[in-house]
């Protein structure tokens, strides 16, 4: 069976790529980022319970998720869909309303008909003056960083509802020394350590900061993923607090181990338990 990971690792090999937005240099212009993201029934949603118009919604909302993640400006989509047969007019144009709905101008895309129903968005965006934030920023010492609650997004339904933080993110660069930022699609413990891997640091991170919703809990935090809230560190700033609804410190960037520490001080191995194609 093909591995995500493995997969990514060898086209990483082969082209520049490593955060989930491109970033482009076009002068005299300034910098875009480029985000791709697809949505497949059975896979991202289920078609038959959550509907068309979710379809479209996630699709476009994931990809700019990814340019919030560099605090980026997303600018315009590009919709491309596979409809199922015997899709009716009034559920096709549900899924370009979605689409519409997320809050980015659409530009372009295609339309296709056929067995397998899925979404492909391409958001492009401009970066901010400050420049984006990558995953390989992350300095020993930083504060590892939150956005909001996390854990149970497929049973809640969050998962095809979320808002992507690009606001926040642009305050969050503007205002603080950010080094590194990812949004949670996979889980926080594995897009935590993208982050690691991306940096060459470890981590500490405490468990009981961790914000969770109320319907999950600490291994629904840590794996689930889909919450979409972005996870990022900064270097020590007393403003945060209460800066931002919804921020948490949940640990600190360190030069040693990834390890998650218990409410009783006792410390275990951080381990990438979230989602993987393939897996």
């Amino acid at each position: 069976m093909v591995s995500e990971r493995e997969l990514l690792q060898w086209i990483a090999a082969r082209a520049p790529i490593g955060d989930d937005c491109a970033v482009l240099e076009c002068p005299p212009w300034g910098t875009l980022l480029a985000a791709t993201d697809s949505v497949i029934d059975g896979v991202h949603l289920r078609w038959a319970e959550e509907g068309p118009r979710a379809l479209g919604y996630k699709a476009v909302a994931r990809s700019m998720s990814d340019v919030a993640a560099m605090a980026g400006e997303p600018l315009w989509a590009f919709l491309a869909v596979c409809l199922p047969s015997g899709v009716t007019q009034e559920q096709a144009r549900e899924v370009y309303l979605g689409a519409e709905s997320a809050g980015c101008p659409m530009a372009g895309g295609d339309t296709a008909f056929g067995p397998v129903c899925y979404a492909v968005a391409t958001v492009l965006g401009r970066a901010h003056p400050k420049g984006p934030v990558l995953r390989s920023g992350a300095r020993e010492g930083d504060w590892i960083v939150v956005t909001g609650a996390l854990g149970g997004s497929l049973r809640s339904g969050r998962h095809a509802a979320f808002e992507p933080r690009v606001d926040t993110a642009r305050k969050l660069h503007e205002s603080f020394e950010l080094g590194a930022m990812i949004d949670i699609s996979d889980g926080l413990s594995t897009d935590l350590g993208h982050i690691l891997d991306a940096s060459g640091v470890g981590c500490r991170v405490q468990a009981e900061a961790i914000p969770i919703h109320p319907d999950s809990d600490l291994q629904g935090a840590l794996n689930d993923g889909e919450d979409h809230e972005l996870l990022f560190t900064m270097r020590p700033d007393d403003r945060l607090e209460g800066f931002l609804p919804g921020l948490q410190r949940i640990g600190v960037v360190q030069a040693g181990p990834r390890e998650i520490i218990d409410g009783s001080g006792k410390s275990a191995p951080l381990v990438c338990g979230g989602f993987e194609h393939g897996r």
